[in-house]
């Protein structure tokens, strides 16, 4: 897929968002998201907002990984005991 520039703005300020991966759709959207957030932490400057913006949504990310790794691990020991349990099987077929 080909990069491409979106372009979204946050509290008024245009951004140039070179992507591969996501759409304008998704990318106008996660803004508005950013956006809405920020104006939640109203109360303190601009770049603390920024900076407590992009710390709440890296822990939202970090968390996300977290539980899809553990979704994932318990995912694979349901696999695993599915093996055991059908190699069990054959096993006393072939008896």
């Amino acid at each position: 897929m080909a990069k491409e520039i979106v372009q979204v703005e946050i509290k008024r300020i245009p951004l140039d968002i070179e992507t591969t991966e996501l759409g304008a759709v998704e990318l106008t959207d996660l803004a508005a998201t950013v956006e809405k957030y920020m104006q939640s932490l109203d109360e303190i400057d601009t770049l603390k907002q920024a900076l407590m913006t992009a710390l709440h949504f890296a822990a939202v990310a970090y968390l996300q990984r977290q539980n899809d790794g553990g979704k994932r691990k318990e995912e694979e020991s349901r696999v695993d005991d599915l093996i055991v349990k059908l190699q069990s099987a054959l096993n006393a077929t072939h008896k």
